[in-house]
């Protein structure tokens, strides 16, 4: 009930003016979205990890942070106008005020959650490795366009030109319909931007760990759609005819103004070391054509062969860790080592666990000797030297001649070197 003379002049939150409530709660969720701008701009300077994220990242994290502080902004100055108090308490001229800046903060408001929600899709682009999933977030982001264009043209022209602004005073068509299917179109865009980002991190080949985390952050949207749930709530109770439309307005602006900013808030979380892992992790992974490229093999024939990857694919995410000599030595030689399970290639790559004998302390007796007959007859390989004798020559002539002709033949009956002058 309307009394303006029981209106207390100190009192910020009445039961006739709930505006405050209002700014309070907006400008809590304002401070923490600039913080978490802040903090993304300084970390996006100084630290090394962020240097993956690209520019166009960032450029939609300050376009979707301004709308909303903005909207924050705006409805802060139509509770100084009068939003959130009861009809008896405004101005003739304050209802107008009120509209118009509702009008705006609405709009920024939708260009605030449309904005936020490229972010995260343009992460899932990068990260996903499966075409199927690239193709899934492109798909939702031309869900997410078309609605951010039917919805900003159902905001222009919700009441008659010149003036759509009047929701309370003019004429327009219904807003609860109209905001009914909108938000019920934002929850479905909100719950599968939650299972495709969930789908990638899982069908990446990553370590186990990471991914638990990951998908909880990601599932912090959740929040939204609770957001949204209860904006349908206070819909009918927001753009019904009452007498004091803009004190019955309060509910619904403080949880429009609480889901802008968190989604805002939800974008900058990419920000955080387990995606800027999880992107690092990805892009390492990813074939370079310069080098080889990713490719896979078939051993023997083509049919029920079983692939096997190529060098140049594990050469481009498989750290090369250098080691002395004699310590990787060792770490062949005992498989079973703590040093060999910690020099493994990867975590991903299973090798059979198979025990290799022990050295002998002591070397095993030799065997015997083979006998005379089970040695092999080595005489063709033996050198044997053979002088020929050489042929008889008669040669006429002197008495001189004939002495050593007789010398020759006494000398061919004495095969012995020492006798033919040889030794």
């Amino acid at each position: 009930m309307c009394n303006q003379e029981s209106q207390q002049s100190n009192a910020l939150i009445t039961a006739q003016n709930h505006g405050t409530i209002l700014v309070m709660v907006a400008w809590f969720f304002a401070c923490l979205l600039a913080l978490c701008t802040a903090a993304r701009i300084i970390s996006r300077c100084r630290s090394h990890r962020l240097e993956k994220l690209p520019l166009s990242d960032d450029a939609i994290i300050m376009t979707a942070s301004l709308c909303a502080l903005g909207s924050t902004v705006i409805i802060s100055t139509a509770v100084d106008a009068g939003l959130g108090k009861r009809e008896c308490l405004l101005k003739p001229s304050s209802m107008e005020e009120i509209q118009v800046k509702v009008f705006i903060s609405t709009v920024l408001f939708v260009l605030a959650i449309s904005v936020s929600k490229c972010s995260i899709l343009l992460y899932i682009h990068q990260v996903a490795d499966d075409t199927m999933h690239r193709v899934g977030a492109i798909c939702i982001g031309v869900l997410v366009l078309l609605w951010t264009i039917a919805v900003m043209a159902g905001v222009v022209f919700q009441c008659e030109m010149p003036k759509p602004w009047e929701i309370w005073t003019g004429k327009c068509i219904p807003l609860v319909p109209f905001w009914v299917a909108a938000t019920i179109v934002d929850i479905i865009i909100d719950v599968a931007i939650i299972m495709v980002s969930a789908c990638t991190v899982w069908s990446l080949r990553i370590e186990y760990h990471r991914k638990p985390l990951v998908t909880v952050i990601l599932s912090l949207r959740l929040l939204l759609v609770a957001a949204s749930i209860i904006r349908i709530l206070y819909l009918r109770r927001a753009f019904a005819e009452t007498a004091d439309p803009t004190f019955d307005f309060i509910p619904y602006a403080v949880t429009t103004q609480s889901q802008s900013t968190l989604s805002v808030m939800l974008a900058c979380s990419l920000m955080l070391k387990p995606f800027t892992a999880l992107l690092h992790a990805t892009r390492s992974q990813t074939p370079n054509p310069k080098a080889g490229g990713y490719c896979k093999h078939w051993s023997g024939t083509t049919v029920g062969g079983t692939p096997y990857e190529s060098y140049a694919s594990f050469a481009s995410h498989v750290q090369i860790i250098k080691e002395p000599l004699p310590s990787i030595q060792a770490s062949m030689s005992t498989p079973t080592s703590p040093a060999a399970s910690r020099h493994s290639l990867t975590d991903d790559i299973l090798l059979p666990e198979i025990l290799l004998p022990s050295k002998y302390t002591k070397a095993p007796p030799r065997p015997p000797p083979p006998s005379d007959a089970q040695r092999p007859d080595l005489s063709m390989f033996t050198k044997t030297t053979t002088i020929k004798e050489p042929p008889m020559v008669t040669r006429l002539g002197s008495a001189r001649s004939t002495e050593r002709g007789k010398a020759w033949k006494k000398v061919g009956k004495d095969r012995s070197l020492k006798a033919r002058g040889l030794a």
